[in-house]
């Protein structure tokens, strides 16, 4: 038993690393570990929060308290950024920053690329949440 059981992992070994399923170095695997991160940072971002349990949040310390400020700082944030997403979407833009020297060309060039990247998530948002939710 354990010498079948031996030889499967190692048939296993031997196939997943002849396919290229394992990187080569760690390098590729953190660079592999960090794509999938953001792959997964980005998804969840484009989805709207559920609203929690509606019963009231009890707080009796100031980690109670911390981490309650912390939730409600992170759906504050969340909720703003889907916001920009879909204001992007039905066309929003905001107020052209008009080019008097080098700050504020580098701020509008900011702006733009702001812009596109909102623009890029809305195209995904859409994507997932099909033509229910985009207008």
């Amino acid at each position: 038993m354990k010498t079948a059981t031996l030889i499967s992992l190692i048939t296993l070994a031997i196939v997943s690393t002849a396919a290229g399923a394992t990187p080569g170095t760690t390098d590729e695997a953190r660079a592999e570990a960090g794509a999938r991160q953001a792959a997964a940072a980005r998804a969840a971002a484009l989805r709207p929060l559920e609203p929690l349990a509606p019963e009231s949040l009890r707080i009796s310390d100031t980690d109670t308290a911390r981490s309650a400020a912390g939730l409600r700082n992170a759906r504050q944030a969340h909720d703003s950024h889907l916001t920009e997403v879909v204001g992007a979407g039905a066309g929003i833009k905001p107020a052209p920053i008009t080019i008097t020297d080098t700050d504020s060309a580098r701020a509008a060039a900011a702006q733009r690329l702001h812009e596109q990247s909102l623009s890029g998530e809305h195209a995904e948002y859409a994507r997932h949440s099909g033509p229910s939710r985009t207008n």
